[in-house]
């Protein structure tokens, strides 16, 4: 039987009012992707997704499957049901769960009500779990410009077919997203007791003055040491250099203000520290894949 099949069978979806227009099972998992037999047991792989909208109150059932479920509240809200206990998951909530042991019931609280979901497989997935306290399931609460909802939202943009491509791409991002998730939940960032002091002061420095021209001799005046060990050190404590980190902490208020300003985006270029506006849509583009503009167009649709 195949993964359909199935999903279809393991859920069951109920109104709390009057409705001829039931959404099928099958509506709630999204796009069902193509797999690839040489890819499917050894990478992180999606089996399912897409953005689900729900107008009227509905409950859903879901019984065990052998998968893991990312759940992203884009609007409106929910309450999750596990094993007794309720959890609220208003908007801006991810969940994570482990589907294969596990019966439980999503209510949409709030409607109407939309969310981003995935149904995913992969050994990778065991790996993660057994490093940290984890236990049938997680929620967090997701900034706008977090880098977790950029992995998400890039994922959403992929490609469903079975092309060795589509899948690797999707393997790097599950990744990622995995990475961002585990270490926002169990609270891993807390390098105080493994690092310099000057580098928390200097990632405090970078966070709060990313929308300044910046350069490694402006660091080396600053923290009076050589920008080569800085780099060195900064990329041993926090995984990348920091003009990489700088970078990246411009493009996720880039992205947050595309989205929620009108804004042009020669004005946001400047406002998030890039003089050179084809340099900051260049820039752009290789993180997300798509232009400013064209990025806007199809998350603000």
């Amino acid at each position: 039987m195949d993964f359909a099949a199935q999903y279809t069978q393991t859920l069951t979806v109920k109104s709390t009012v009057l409705s001829e227009h039931l959404p099928s099972p099958s509506y709630f998992a999204g796009i069902f992707y193509d797999l690839l037999d040489s890819t499917s047991e050894q990478l992180p792989t999606v089996l399912s997704g897409g953005r689900i909208e729900i107008n009227d109150p509905l409950s859903l059932f879901y019984h065990p499957l052998d998968c893991r479920m990312l759940l992203y509240i884009e609007e409106g809200g929910g309450v999750l049901q596990l094993q007794s206990k309720e959890y609220q998951l208003p908007s801006g909530t991810l969940l994570y769960l482990d589907r294969r042991f596990a019966s439980f019931i999503l209510k949409s609280h709030l409607t109407p009500c939309r969310f981003i979901t995935f149904s995913l497989t992969g050994e990778i997935f065991i790996v993660y779990e057994s490093l940290v306290s984890f236990q049938t399931m997680m929620t967090t609460s997701v900034n706008k410009s977090s880098a977790i909802l950029r992995s998400l939202k890039q994922l959403l943009a992929g490609n469903s077919g079975a092309i060795l491509k589509n899948k690797l791409l999707d393997a790097a991002l599950i990744t990622d997203l995995l990475t961002e998730l585990f270490v926002d939940v169990y609270d891993l960032k807390n390098h105080s007791e493994k690092c310099a002091p000057y580098l928390i002061e200097l990632r405090h420095y970078l966070d709060n003055a990313f929308t300044q021209s910046l350069r490694l001799e402006d660091l080396e005046k600053r923290f009076h040491m050589s920008k080569y060990r800085i780099c060195r050190e900064y990329a041993e404590a926090f995984g990348q250099p920091p003009l990489r980190y700088l970078n990246r902490k411009r493009l996720e208020h880039a992205e947050a203000l595309l989205l929620s300003t009108q804004k042009k985006v020669h004005e946001i270029a400047l406002e998030t520290g890039y003089e050179n506006t084809g340099h900051f849509i260049n820039l752009f583009k290789k993180e997300y894949g798509q232009t400013p503009q064209a990025y806007r167009k199809e998350h603000q649709s």
